[in-house]
């Protein structure tokens, strides 16, 4: 990754819940088109991590680097369903498009676009609480994506998710790598993790304790 520029540089950060250390301190870097993997035991700091990035938690100290660019282009999929569950797919994603500044044809054929990459053309005009949770966790998915970020995070974006919806997610994350997208991806399956990403962190207690490259991967 040497000849890479980071888009995304973390130095040393850490972060506390009352007296408790919850992560850090941590040190990491995010290059376009690369796939981190994060994965580490329940309450190991992986979500913590995500929110630092996302901007959504502030860090206790340390320093997190990123252009305005980059900031600005952030696609955020939290663990929790972010949808209307009483609009139709097209609307939610209409919704949020607006939020985002999307307008005219361009929201038009990104949406479009996106309900026929996450395999939601034919249910568009359908209300969310009548879609499986794999077809929820595809159109969450959709919403990060509606601009295209510059770093992408996944919050376990694939939990509950069936094994048809777990491939469209795992093909679109691939994709936006090919589009020169960081992401960082955080699951609890190695098997997803192995397939997309170039390199898996494994977080203990705040702290990361291996780094696997993708030669080793395999």
């Amino acid at each position: 990754m040497e000849h890479k520029t980071a888009i995304c540089t973390i130095q040393d950060i850490t972060k506390r819940h009352g007296p408790s250390t919850v992560l850090g301190p941590l040190s990491l870097a995010f290059y376009s088109g690369e796939a981190i993997g994060i994965r580490g035991a329940n309450g190991a700091g992986k979500s913590t991590l995500i929110k630092l990035i996302a901007g959504i938690q502030k860090a206790d100290s340390g320093l997190i680097h990123m252009p305005a660019d980059v900031q600005k282009g952030i696609g955020y999929v939290p663990q929790d369903i972010a949808l209307y569950h009483n609009l139709s797919g097209r609307h939610n994603l209409e919704f949020w498009a607006g939020i985002y500044g999307l307008r005219g044809e361009q929201k038009k054929l990104r949406i479009q676009w996106l309900l026929k990459e996450v395999g939601l053309s034919d249910k568009a005009d359908v209300r969310v609480q009548d879609y499986s949770g794999g077809m929820r966790r595809r159109l969450n998915l959709a919403a990060a994506l509606l601009v295209t970020p510059r770093l992408l995070l996944l919050d376990e974006p694939t939990v509950g998710a069936d094994v048809r919806s777990v491939e469209v997610m795992l093909s679109l994350i691939e994709h936006m790598k090919k589009q020169g997208v960081a992401v960082v991806f955080i699951s609890h399956r190695d098997d997803e993790l192995e397939k997309v990403c170039d390199r898996i962190i494994t977080l203990e207690k705040g702290k990361i304790v291996a780094v696997q490259e993708k030669e080793n991967l395999l």
